[in-house]
């Protein structure tokens, strides 16, 4: 059990890696397996449909979502360039706290909570050479 030799640090690192990227896999791929892409896309869009957002950028944000969320995971557990993949991460949480903002619903505090904690993954992460 090496990790738990690990400096406090690297420890909460290695722990949201493996938690929050198996959580984060498991939410990006849900959408493509319970759903399927096209029934995500018209979810998406016809909430924010009913907004000021235009209805091109709403189908492009939901694919940027359904394709984001599986691909940023999977590179999270993979470890591949930490500080970047974390940054990425953190702006496709802002991107869900916009969304949830801009429909006016309530959820909007949970999701402040996992842009924190990505941007703090981001932050105490290794730059790259």
């Amino acid at each position: 059990m090496e990790i738990l030799r690990y400096e406090p640090k690297q420890y909460f690192l290695a722990a949201m890696r493996f938690f929050f990227g198996t959580w984060f896999l498991y939410v990006g791929l849900s959408k493509w397996i319970f759903f399927g892409p096209e029934a995500f896309v018209g979810f998406i869009t016809n909430d924010f449909d009913k907004t000021w957002s235009p209805h091109a950028l709403n189908v492009v944000l939901a694919w940027v979502i359904i394709i984001a969320e599986p691909l940023l995971a999977a590179l999270i557990l993979l470890g591949t360039r930490p500080r970047l993949i974390w940054s990425l991460t953190s702006l496709l949480m802002f991107l869900l706290v916009l969304g949830q903002t801009i429909l006016m619903k309530p959820d909007v505090v949970a999701n402040w909570q996992y842009l924190v904690l990505t941007l703090l993954c981001a932050a105490w992460s290794e730059k790259e050479r």
